[in-house]
């Protein structure tokens, strides 16, 4: 009888030790589902911009205006870091599925900040935006390459925003579970009834599965904030690390 039992036993293990197995193998398809859309999508339009401006510079180099070729290469230049933004962020979409060596510790959210504004300055200023944001920010746990993708993914959603004026505002609010809430919103105070739900169905519409993949492994939140403010979440837990 011992050993029957013993052996239900061994077989109930095995097969939990099975379903986690499945499980694994359902989210390691769903990522690289998630990988090869995003080569297919997001690196298509960049490489056509950067195609089509060439075969028109070759075509035209020899009557072209000096002011017309600098606006053309510009064109050239910005596909080029939107194709290198994309690369980087299928990269980090990789490591998002390999938790290893994932080192969780205080953030320093404004240097993290600065590195996300870097990356997008050109578009910014193409857009001529504002983007105000705060000069102290609440101490967190996560982990920096990830938290500073998550800005970037936000912030350049919200610059696809054809809007003037364009003002982001970026925020952090303390909640009562421990959690600190960082916001990403246009300010809409300025804005037509028109403008205003074209800002709000691009927030709606958004499908942020790179974040998804980021939060689910921090143990953080994200969404679309309700109204009236508006915009986009993620949440990450207060405090720092005892180190």
């Amino acid at each position: 009888m011992q050993n029957k039992d013993k052996t239900k036993e061994q077989l109930i293990g095995e097969l939990e030790d099975t379903r986690q197995i499945a499980a694994k193998l359902r989210r390691s398809r769903e990522d690289l589902n998630a990988f090869t859309y995003t080569v297919a999508h997001d690196l298509k339009r960049p490489l056509s911009l950067i195609l089509g401006f060439t075969d028109l510079l070759m075509e035209e180099c020899a009557t072209i205006s000096r002011e017309e070729l600098r606006q053309e290469l510009q064109f050239i230049a910005q596909a080029g870091r939107k194709m290198n933004g994309v690369i980087d962020e299928m990269m980090l979409l990789v490591h998002v599925r390999d938790e290893e060596g994932l080192r969780i510790t205080s953030l320093d959210m404004k240097s993290i900040l600065s590195e996300a504004m870097d990356r997008l300055a050109y578009i910014v200023e193409r857009r001529q935006a504002e983007i105000v944001a705060p000069e102290q920010w609440p101490e967190v746990l996560g982990y920096a390459p990830w938290i500073e993708e998550v800005w970037f993914t936000y912030i350049s959603e919200t610059l696809r925003l054809d809007l003037q004026p364009l003002r982001i505002m970026l925020g952090a609010t303390e909640q009562a579970d421990g959690n600190v809430r960082f916001w990403v919103r246009v300010d809409t105070r300025d804005l037509t009834l028109d403008q205003r739900a074209r800002v709000s169905q691009v927030y709606d519409n958004f499908k942020p599965e790179l974040v998804q993949r980021i939060m689910e492994k921090l143990g953080g939140q994200f969404g679309v904030v309700e109204e009236p403010d508006g915009g986009l979440y993620f949440a990450l837990p207060g405090g720092r690390d005892l180190e």
